[in-house]
C-alpha cells in the first residue's frame, strides 16, 4: 500500500501524508489481498467496515432470487467501496463485489473512521461528498433502466466505451438477455444509427438522435 495512492483518494483529499499514515497504519485496520474471481463482499452481507480499494479492479453485481445478474459498474483503484452503506441503519452490501484484477483492499474500522472524521472535518466533508456522488450515480442508473429503452442504453454505452468487446458482458451490465442485446444492436445498424469498422463502433448522431 503506497501512501501516494491513498492521498489520491477523494476521501483523503486535503490531508498531509503524516496525518494520513498515522491513521491508516493503526492496528485497528487490516490490509487484505484478493485474486481474480474472489469476492470482497457478498450481497446481503453486513457492512461492518469501510473498504478502500488501493490496487486492482472490481465489479459490482446484483443478483435476484432466480440468479439473474445485473452488473452495476466496474471500479478501478483507488476507490472507496459502498460508502453509503457503512453507517446505514440497514448496513448490508446491496451488491456482490467481485475481483477482476488482483486487488489490495484496506479495511478500516468503522468506529475509528467515525472518530477520525469528527477530528478531521475535511475527511467528513469528503465522505459526505462521496455519498452524495453515489446518490447521483444511482439516480442516473435508475433513469437508465426505468426510463430509457434498450437501444438508448446501448447507444449510451457505446458512446462512453467506443465499442462492445463482449456482448455477454454488456448484456449483464445493461440487465438484459444476450439475444435481446444482439437484436437491438442489429436493429440499430439496420436503422443506420450505428456503423462498425473493425472493432470500432461509430454512432450516426443524426439518425440516432431519437434514442439519445
Amino acid at each position: 500500500m503506497e501512501p501516494h495512492v491513498l492521498l489520491n483518494m477523494p476521501l483523503f483529499k486535503g490531508l498531509t501524508e503524516e496525518k494520513l499514515l498515522r491513521f491508516v497504519l493503526s492496528k485497528q485496520h487490516v490490509t487484505k489481498h484478493y485474486k481474480v474471481s474472489d469476492f470482497i463482499a457478498m450481497q446481503g452481507q453486513i457492512c461492518r467496515s469501510a473498504y478502500l480499494l488501493c490496487e486492482g479492479k472490481v465489479r459490482t453485481q446484483m443478483v435476484n432470487a432466480e440468479g439473474k445478474q445485473l452488473t452495476i459498474e466496474e471500479l478501478k483503484a483507488p476507490k472507496l467501496l459502498a460508502p453509503a452503506f457503512i453507517f446505514a441503519s440497514e448496513n448490508r452490501f446491496p451488491v456482490n463485489i467481485e475481483v477482476m484484477e488482483t486487488s489490495e483492499v484496506l479495511i478500516l474500522n468503522k468506529i475509528a473512521l467515525l472518530e477520525f472524521m469528527h477530528q478531521t472535518p475535511v475527511v467528513m466533508h469528503n465522505f459526505l461528498r462521496a455519498i452524495s456522488d453515489r446518490s447521483l450515480f444511482l439516480s442516473q442508473k435508475v433513469n437508465e433502466f426505468a426510463l430509457q429503452s434498450l437501444k438508448s442504453r446501448l447507444l449510451n454505452f457505446i458512446q462512453l466505451h467506443g465499442t462492445i468487446s463482449s456482448q455477454q458482458e454488456v448484456a449483464h451490465i445493461l440487465g438484459v438477455a444476450r439475444p435481446s442485446l444482439a437484436r437491438a444492436l442489429s436493429e440499430l445498424i439496420n436503422e443506420e444509427c450505428l456503423t462498425i469498422e473493425g472493432k470500432r463502433m461509430m454512432i450516426q448522431k443524426e439518425n440516432a438522435k431519437k434514442y439519445l
